[in-house]
């Protein structure tokens, strides 16, 4: 069999639908095969950057790893989208084809060192030298980015590797990793034991659950632990959806990004903290000041990677998958142990400290404000967005609201957020991957800064008329940056605003219906525009955060300095 359909073979066999990339001369011999080939869908993007996020976006709503391929010219522009899944452990096969063998040092078009380039953003870098050795290279590529903890890894294909021949016996998967969690392990079962008997001893525990719930699938075992122990939750930024925010035992965000008083205060509070799934980093833990470093409450970690648990704080460890290990923990729980009727009063006490919070954060709306007021925005999209959308934030404004003010109703991979690393112009490109995932509407979250850096792939969303639905914040500048000089400095910042630009009329120009609503029309505008099929685009006039100070604790008091209101 020729290299090029056992490449393409092989990806059918691993349930791979749809690859994201772009072409180049070093790929043709693999274009002309796919020509011929319809089991796996090529989608045409304009630039590799967004092919990763792409491929990101259908990894994460899709639970199978994502696919995207560049050629050799182009192979450094996948780098950003790689550092975010390495960092955010998404699972992804990055295919590169590159020159020939025996070519690296003859100075030849496009030839640049690539696997150094490429070990630093993946699990790992694999070249296939000879074609009987691509079959080989492509199912340990799957394997290795689908077990442990998850992450991309990187496949480099010389020019003459496509022209070889594969032995048919040879191109076969292996279905276990055509999925993730491909094979999942659970914690040892004294440590399970040992885990629980610190959660029933506990008087204010609560669980906190990273992304690492959501890559599991352990969002409905997470709810039947919470309400047997009758435990309160909060969820990471990443690890937003992992528990529905309108149950009783919902806190809500925590953390630096979008983390509230209320849902830090509870944190706070806690006499024990039981991560699952969370790599307890910086964004997670207020630069680890929440729990504090230095004298934390009792610590429970749970965790696929050995390399995160206990990296940060002292905890008591259980290594393994967390739907696997807490059905095991489920499985131990007594019936006659479960807490006593004081855990009522606990939940009383939680019910009204939120209405408290809500009803605080319902005062500071004005709903006829202009620019808008981003809490009545975020109220709004709330309230219109269906609930079974998949919805990706770029960094900032849309992440931080949404975060913190866009409950979720179902449990599930509901919102996409690119806050391990948190790059620029990721909202678009994964709403695009999702809809391919999904076959049903996505929405994406973007601002005029991060448009900058996807707004050619409008095209690719009109040419294959991608039901994508995009609301572009626009306050002229890098909003997140003014409001991080006036906290730090409480000074006019440099260098952050653009010139006006009309972004409905440049959608427009892509063929893409735009509309740009009044304060009082949003809501109108909003439902029409999620009740029209096809791709649609809304630009809305928001104020710069440095002009109304996102809930980011830590901005709390220079917002109080600078008598500018905080939304939170």
């Amino acid at each position: 069999m020729k290299s090029t359909r056992a490449a393409l073979e092989l990806l059918a066999q691993y349930e791979v639908t749809h690859v994201f990339g772009l072409p180049g001369e070093t790929t043709l011999p693999l274009y002309n095969e796919w020509g011929r080939f319809s089991e796996v869908r090529h989608v045409m993007c304009r630039d590799e950057r967004n092919t990763v996020m792409m491929a990101d976006g259908f990894a994460r709503t899709s639970f199978r790893p994502g696919v995207c391929e560049a050629p050799g010219v182009g192979a450094s522009y996948l780098l950003p989208g790689l550092a975010e899944a390495s960092a955010s452990s998404v699972p992804l096969i990055a295919l590169t084809s590159d020159i020939a063998l025996g070519y690296e040092k003859a100075n030849v078009l496009t030839g640049y060192e690539k696997t150094l380039m490429f070990r630093g953003v993946t699990k790992e870098s694999l070249t296939v030298y000879r074609p009987e050795d691509l079959p080989v290279t492509l199912r340990r590529a799957f394997r290795v980015a689908t077990t442990g903890r998850p992450g991309p890894v990187h496949v480099r294909i010389p020019m003459n590797v496509w022209d070889g021949e594969v032995a048919d016996g040879e191109v076969y998967a292996q279905p276990e990793f055509s999925r993730y969690p491909g094979l999942r392990y659970a914690a040892d079962d004294g440590k399970v034991r040992d885990a629980l008997v610190w959660l029933m001893k506990a008087e204010r525990p609560l669980l906190i659950c990273g992304q690492g719930v959501l890559f599991s699938q352990a969002w409905d075992e997470v709810r039947e632990l919470a309400q047997r122990l009758v435990v309160p939750v909060g969820t990471t930024i990443s690890g937003k959806g992992s528990f529905t925010e309108d149950h009783p035992l919902s806190i809500g965000v925590v953390g630096s990004r979008g983390g509230t008083r209320f849902s830090q205060s509870v944190l706070e509070a806690s006499d024990l903290v039981f991560y699952i799934g969370s790599n307890t980093d910086s964004v997670d833990t207020e630069e680890w000041t929440l729990p504090p470093k230095s004298a934390p409450p009792r610590i429970l970690h749970l965790d696929i990677s050995e390399g995160e648990l206990g990296n940060v704080y002292r905890a008591d460890l259980l290594l393994g998958d967390a739907k696997l290990t807490l059905q095991r923990m489920l499985a131990l729980v007594p019936e006659a142990e479960l807490r006593e009727p004081s855990s009522a009063s606990r939940i009383s006490e939680l019910a009204r400290r939120r209405k408290e919070y809500r009803d605080h954060v319902d005062s500071l709306i004005d709903a006829g404000a202009e620019p808008l007021d981003p809490l009545h925005l975020m109220k709004t999209l709330s309230e219109t967005v269906p609930a079974d959308w998949v919805v990706a934030a770029d960094p900032a404004f849309p992440a931080i609201y949404s975060a913190a003010f866009f409950p979720v109703k179902r449990a599930g991979r509901r919102f996409l957020y690119n806050y391990s690393v948190g790059a620029l112009g990721f909202a678009i490109p994964a709403a695009v991957g999702a809809y391919f995932a999904k076959g049903g509407p996505g929405l994406a979250l973007t601002t005029d800064g991060s448009f900058g850096f996807t707004v050619g792939e409008l095209e690719t969303i009109r040419r294959t008329d991608a039901e994508v639905k995009i609301v572009l914040f626009n306050n002229g500048s890098f909003g997140w940056i003014r409001a991080t000089v006036a906290a730090l400095y409480g000074e006019e910042p440099f260098s952050t605003d653009f010139a006006p630009t009309d972004y409905a009329k440049v959608a427009e120009g892509f063929g893409i219906p735009a509309t740009v609503p009044t304060s009082g029309g949003v809501k109108e505008a909003l439902e029409e525009m999620f009740a029209r099929a096809g791709p649609q685009f809304m630009e809305i006039p928001v104020l710069p955060e440095d002009r109304l100070f996102p809930p980011v604790p830590s901005w709390r008091a220079a917002a109080e300095k600078l008598g500018v209101k905080y939304a939170g």
